[in-house]
């Protein structure tokens, strides 16, 4: 019930403000891929319309970057509230296929802000050499991460961490930080018996210790990229890819866990590092 008077308040401030409304844009999601949206501002609450759509962002650090993901089902819509007070609303639909799976958003495809009295800039018409333009900016975006995680694969190994469970071998052998992004290079090797079907790998943050309920702390740190995922690996085989993942902080005592599971087993292995 909250949430519904939360939404309500929020689409009535938007009402409110949308002196020159325009019809709003349409991003498209699935289950298979994270549809990485790009801000111009941190991102200080997200809200969907309906349960077929997730999207997520960093609550505890506020971050530009937020996911969403969708499974088969009706339209609905996102709103986006930034830290600077900017409103963004768009419609969102489900797709098998995602051209793009990224999108930085432009300050012009504000619809609002939060305080009235703010100087609004959104209200000149937005022309369509600027959503051209915008597309080909994010291909080039994509561009420079395939080549950065291409050259990444051709460096020397300077880590060697490795966890071994069920036959199954994974290992952190790179790690990069270049400017906004951290890069890091895993390897997968089978020697199971039989093959593995690739289902997630995830990347978490961990502060404080398991058995201290109070000061215990596993924050998921969300991909930007990936290069090189393998849906399957053989017996026998090795397979290196990369994720690239925004800049991340570790304070004293804090620590990365990554996990890679199978799809659709129990089959799991998982290491930490630094």
């Amino acid at each position: 019930m909250k949430s519904i008077f939360i939404t309500l308040g929020l689409l009535l401030m938007v009402t409110a403000q949308a002196n020159n409304p325009k019809s709003l844009d349409t991003i498209y999601a699935n289950e298979h891929m994270n549809m990485a949206l790009f801000f111009p501002s941190q991102i200080k609450q997200g809200i969907v319309g309906n349960s077929n759509f997730v999207f997520t962002y960093n609550r505890e650090k506020q971050q530009p970057l937020g996911l969403l993901k969708a499974v088969p089902g009706k339209d609905s819509n996102l709103l986006v509230i930034t830290n600077d007070g900017s409103i963004y609303s768009y419609i969102i639909s489900y797709s098998k296929n995602l051209e793009y799976p990224n999108r930085f958003i432009t300050e012009q495809e504000r619809i609002g802000t939060e305080r009235q009295g703010m100087e609004r800039t959104s209200q000149k018409e937005v022309p369509s050499e600027t959503v051209r333009d915008s597309s080909i900016s994010v291909k080039k975006v994509r561009e420079k991460l395939h080549e950065s995680c291409e050259a990444l694969l051709q460096l020397p190994e300077r880590k060697n961490i490795k966890k071994k469970r069920q036959g199954l071998s994974l290992t952190v052998k790179n790690l990069y930080t270049m400017r906004s992004e951290v890069y890091i290079q895993f390897e997968v090797n089978n020697s199971s018996g039989s093959r593995f079907d690739f289902g997630e790998l995830e990347l978490f943050k961990i502060s404080g210790k398991k058995g201290q309920k109070a000061s215990f702390q596993e924050l998921e740190m969300l991909p930007i990229y990936k290069h090189n995922t393998p849906k399957k690996i053989d017996h026998g085989q090795s397979v290196s890819f990369v994720y690239v993942f925004t800049k991340i902080h570790l304070d004293k005592g804090e620590k990365l866990r990554v996990a890679l599971s199978e799809h659709d087993t129990t089959r799991m292995v998982s290491l930490f590092f630094r």
